[in-house]
Parts: C-alpha cells; sequence; structure tokens
C-alpha cells in the first residue's frame, strides 16, 4: 500500500492487492472546501499511480452538499477519463447501508455519472469481500 495523502476526514492509497486507488473517508467530511482538498489530492494522485480503477468507500463520509455532489460529477469524474486515453476507468462506491445520507449522495453521483463518457458507470457495493472480488476479476 502507497499512501499518497492523510487529513482528519480522509485517506488517499493505492492498493496494489486490487490495482486500485483507494479514497477512503475515515471520518465525516467538515464542509466542501475540505472535500474538494481531499478530491484534488485523490485525483493527482490517481493520474501519477496512472491508475485504472478507483474506490470510493465513502461508508463514514457523512452529509456532503449539492454543491459537493456537482463537484463529483464535473470534475472529479471527468478527470479521471481525462488521462485514461479513451478507456473508461472501473469506479466503485462502498456503502453503508446504515449511513443513509452518505447511501443518497453516492446514488446521486452514480445517477449523474452516466452522462460523463461512453460506457461510464458507478459500481456500489455494500459487501467489502464481493467488492474486492469484482476488482480483481476486472
Amino acid at each position: 500500500m502507497h499512501q499518497f495523502f492523510e487529513n482528519q476526514s480522509a485517506k488517499i492509497y493505492y492498493d496494489s492487492n486490487l490495482g486500485a486507488m483507494v479514497l477512503e473517508y475515515t471520518n465525516r467530511v467538515v464542509n466542501h472546501e475540505q472535500f474538494v482538498v481531499i478530491n484534488t489530492a485523490l485525483l493527482e494522485a490517481y493520474k501519477k499511480q496512472r491508475a485504472t480503477k478507483f474506490v470510493a468507500d465513502i461508508r463514514k463520509m457523512g452529509v456532503i452538499s449539492i454543491e459537493s455532489q456537482k463537484w463529483v460529477v464535473d470534475i472529479l469524474l471527468p478527470g479521471l477519463v481525462k488521462h485514461l486515453n479513451g478507456k473508461s476507468p472501473v469506479v466503485v462506491q462502498l456503502l453503508d447501508e446504515s449511513e443513509v445520507f452518505a447511501r443518497i449522495a453516492g446514488n446521486n453521483i452514480k445517477q449523474k455519472s452516466v452522462d460523463i463518457a461512453k460506457d461510464f458507470q458507478v459500481i456500489q457495493f455494500i459487501d467489502r469481500t464481493k467488492m474486492e472480488a469484482y476488482l480483481r476479476s476486472v
């Protein structure tokens, strides 16, 4: 595991076992500004690592604003696609069924992401073991 970023709300690392860049929220996001800092660091790490798979572990993310959700769809996801030379990234969300607000935000991002690129999709998992099996298969 190679770690690229960490603050009080999140850490970003490359998981070589999964071949994926991981954004793991370890605590609730404080505000939109912090959200942008975290996700900008993610985008830079993703490009530097030349990753094609991305996991957003949003189980502890908490409530994020509509502005933050829009930022993901308008800036982050297109940025992930841009450096892949026409290939679509594998984007996965790991959710906690009991975290209603994170799940709502994740679903909103998933629904709006379909216009980013041809065949682009966000895949959601509640079970970490199933998510890991999926990532190893693609």
